[in-house]
């Protein structure tokens, strides 16, 4: 289910403003403590600009986390989990996809290349629907 206004939809997120809030929230997807270990996780940066903010209007720039673990690289085995854009692995923390694969939403950014968050979410909107529909 989507949500639109008009013929627009609504970018849909969940903000954290905290590592240990989003982990509480997502354990089974958690994202580092350690600042070192956030930055050796295999991320989407838009060629190294980052991704504008253009969901909470921060302007601030953003790369896309795929947790747990990041994103699956070629050989590696597929998971479950969730898409988090954060500042450069700080806060805020915002999830943008849950319970989907993190190969399919990985192949959905990078077919895309968005430069904001809001391309981002809608990158992935059927994959987060999907998810939303095959919840118990």
């Amino acid at each position: 289910m989507s949500a639109t206004s008009g013929d627009r939809r609504i970018p849909r997120y969940t903000a954290y403003d905290s590592v240990q809030a989003y982990n509480t929230a997502h354990p089974d997807a958690p994202m580092p403590l350690s600042p070192d270990a956030r930055n050796m996780l295999r991320s989407f940066t838009c060629a190294g600009a980052g991704l504008k903010d253009d969901l909470t209007a921060s302007e601030k720039t953003h790369t896309l986390d795929f947790l747990p673990g990041g994103a699956p690289g070629p050989g590696q085995p597929d998971r479950t989990g969730t898409v988090v854009a954060t500042h450069w692995g700080n806060p805020p923390y915002l999830v943008l996809a849950e319970n989907v694969s993190l190969r399919k939403a990985w192949e959905a950014i990078t077919a895309r290349w968005p430069s904001d968050l809001s391309a981002a979410v809608e990158a992935l909107r059927d994959l987060a629907d999907r998810a939303v529909s095959d919840s118990p």
